[in-house]
């Protein structure tokens, strides 16, 4: 079986990767929350302006003005589009990371059952050693001397 010492060192590299894997997926969901946030900033700003020109052409405006708020909408779309992408490309990025993370955390618990393991094995086994001494004592006293020697 695997000695203590090396699963305790084990269980610590497990640990500092755990950890790592933990912040790693913490800082892809901040990444993911902030492209998000930016989403719904682009999409009200779109939705505003389009507001604004659909409120200006029911007063009159001139086509160049109109072929301008049309242009600037169309790059917002096209803004949006691009900020949804960056949204999926966050969301499988912090997917993976968690994946990452909770593979970590499974090696780690199955290193602490290995060291549970060992330990019980260890405690069983000096029990049982224990036991055969105080059998052979016992057995030193019951056929010879209170020292367990004949003369």
């Amino acid at each position: 079986m695997t000695s203590t010492s090396t699963l305790a060192t084990l269980i610590e590299l497990a640990e500092g990767r755990k950890n790592k894997a933990a912040q790693e997926f913490a800082q892809a969901a901040a990444a993911h929350s902030r492209a998000r946030e930016r989403l719904v900033l682009i999409e009200n700003y779109r939705s505003d302006y389009e507001t604004r020109m659909r409120n200006q052409t029911g007063i009159g405006m001139d086509g160049t003005l109109v072929g301008n708020y049309a242009r600037f909408i169309q790059q917002l779309t096209e803004a949006v589009d691009q900020q949804k992408r960056e949204v999926e490309r966050c969301a499988s990025h912090m997917n993976a990371t968690r994946a990452a993370f909770f593979n970590e955390e499974r090696k780690l618990k199955s290193l602490e059952i290995l060291a549970q393991r060992e330990a019980q094995r260890l405690e069983t086994s000096e029990a049982k050693r224990l036991q055969k001494q105080i059998d052979e004592f016992a057995n030193r006293r019951s056929f010879g001397t209170p020292t367990g020697y004949a003369l």
